[in-house]
């Protein structure tokens, strides 16, 4: 393969850094829809807040980690611009958890309640997850089997999290 088409097919593939990311985000973001006690009195804005802010504080808190890394291997002195990178790098994360808190939106409108948009949330999460397995068999030209093997394990992270989620909350 030429060198123009390898640096072709290497664009079109996922960025692995970027797919991790989201892979993160989305199961932090699970695990904030699992901790929602929807039979409380909560409104479908502060379960949102609580996905989002979570999110949020986790790519905080990711970037920061991931600019001391860095730093400790470097040996050089943390910059502005590399805080700038290490946030935009884990910028997915906060991604994952807008993603995830939007079928909360459909209880404004009154579509449909609370507990309904917080499964339908972590449906999409589930939904997101296997798509992410599928997403890493094609980029690493995995074979049929080995991506559904991937979707399966990816699908299945999201299903453990949502059941003891559940579990917590019917116990």
């Amino acid at each position: 393969m030429g060198s123009g088409k390898k640096e072709q097919l290497v664009r079109k593939m996922p960025d692995a850094h970027r797919l991790s990311e989201y892979i993160y985000g989305t199961v932090t973001g699970l695990v904030a829809l699992a901790g929602i006690d929807a039979g409380g009195v909560v409104e479908w804005w502060k379960a949102a807040l609580v996905v989002v802010s979570g999110a949020v504080a986790i790519w905080l808190a990711h970037a920061y980690a991931t600019l001391i890394g860095r730093q400790i291997v470097s040996g050089g002195q943390p910059s502005v611009r590399a805080l700038w990178e290490a946030l935009e790098r884990s910028w997915p994360v906060v991604t994952a958890g807008l993603t995830l808190a939007a079928p909360l939106l459909g209880v404004a409108f009154g579509l449909y309640g609370l507990q309904s948009a917080l499964l339908c949330s972590s449906g999409l999460g589930v939904i997101i997850l296997g798509l992410m397995g599928v997403a890493a068999g094609v980029a690493t030209h995995a074979s049929w089997a080995q991506r559904i093997v991937l979707t399966v394990l990816s699908s299945g992270l999201g299903v453990l999290v949502v059941a003891v989620g559940l579990a917590l909350h019917y116990q």
